[in-house]
């Protein structure tokens, strides 16, 4: 079982989403993850190590960023978007990796 955590981010572009087939399209997706482990879909992102896609295959191509954190068990949905805004998405989930990767080395 993984443990999802999500940042304040990915949660405000959560929540600003008015359609509630896609927010349950992407609930379902982080719940069968935090269950089963299983993510369907996933796609690495060039150059941004660490950083993995999920693609929800429903409007203008929405992506959830996120880091799989093995040691600790934990995947971290650290931002989301469609395919507009994708490069500023990527580069967002890539600072704030940044600061959840500080964050795991001082509890070390």
């Amino acid at each position: 079982m993984l443990n999802v955590q999500k940042t304040d981010l990915f949660q405000r572009w959560f929540d600003r989403l008015k359609d509630e087939m896609l927010k349950a399209s992407i609930r379902l997706r982080t719940e069968r993850i935090e269950l089963d482990g299983y993510f369907g879909k996933i796609y690495p992102i060039k150059g941004a190590k660490n950083i993995s896609e999920i693609k929800i295959e429903m409007g203008a191509g929405y992506r959830v960023y996120f880091n799989l954190y093995i040691e600790g068990s934990e995947v971290w949905l650290l931002s989301g978007g469609d395919k507009s805004t994708q490069e500023k998405d990527i580069n967002n989930a890539k600072e704030l990796l940044k600061e959840i990767q500080k964050e795991r080395e001082a509890k070390k």
